[in-house]
């Protein structure tokens, strides 16, 4: 029969040039993640680390969707509370690369990640060059964020025949989000205490083929304002947490004052 791992890297977008990402699990913001294009290299890397260390072995996906010749991904917030409640917050953001798409360099971070954290420095190696310098072409999104609805128009205008806008794209999320959560409702609080929350950042990439795949599931997600979209995304998601989790327990002055 076929291996799991064999059926992934047989699948369209996910390529033919055998590249692999490997993430460490217990860092964030892109810290210790490294591209591969052979099970040698990635044997290699992981002799070198500590005993006991875990790693996330991943197969990459060669064709994303693209926008503006730059790779995306979309952050996706989930709230879960005691009962295991599901919360999707409405307003995903898009997290945008700073570096045209190529598979030429795969150990290039600014073009395969992301995370803010990454990108930001290579935002710092570009202040030297004034506004009026830039194309418009080359003149990015603030905080390297974009939201779903201008992604939306932008696929309406260069992607006319997926026929597919933010919302339909979020519809398909929110059916994996279930089928997450279903997966692993046993292993998160276990012990069901009460009174208790937590949020999760969820990111997804969409192939060239318009496919939803989960990269990741995070915990403890970043929440700095970035960018004007970031502010108004995470004071919403934070303000809905109050009240689905704490209002019922400690209910707001009446009036609604302070």
């Amino acid at each position: 029969g076929v291996s799991r791992g064999d059926a992934i890297a047989s699948t369209t977008t996910a390529g033919d040039r055998n590249i692999w990402i490997v993430k460490p699990t217990n860092n964030n913001r892109g810290n210790g993640i490294r591209v591969f294009n052979s099970f040698a290299q990635i044997d290699e890397h992981l002799k070198k680390k500590s005993t006991g260390s875990q790693v996330i072995v991943q197969k990459y996906i060669e064709r994303p969707l693209l926008y503006r010749n730059r790779k995306f991904d979309i952050r996706v917030l989930v709230m879960v509370d005691h009962l295991m409640n599901v919360y999707v917050y409405r307003d995903a953001y898009c997290r945008t690369s700073t570096q045209e798409y190529s598979l030429d360099n795969i150990q290039d971070l600014f073009i395969h990640l992301t995370n803010y954290a990454v990108q930001k420095k290579k935002k710092k190696t570009e202040r030297v060059l004034e506004e009026d310098e830039l194309d418009d072409d080359e003149v990015q999104e603030e905080g390297n964020n974009l939201s779903m609805d201008e992604l939306g128009e932008y696929l309406t205008e260069h992607y006319p025949e997926f026929e597919m806008d933010g919302e339909d794209i979020m519809d398909r999320i929110r059916e994996v989000v279930v089928l997450i959560f279903q997966s692993v409702w046993r292993k998160i609080n276990p012990n069901r205490e009460r009174n208790t929350f937590e949020v999760f950042g969820l990111d997804f990439l969409l192939d060239e083929e318009m496919n939803v795949w989960l990269i990741e599931v995070n915990t403890n997600p970043y929440i700095g304002c970035s960018s004007s979209l970031l502010k108004s995304v995470f004071t919403g998601m934070l303000e809905g947490c109050a009240r689905k989790c704490l209002d019922p327990n400690f209910p707001p002055p009446p009036g609604g004052g302070g």
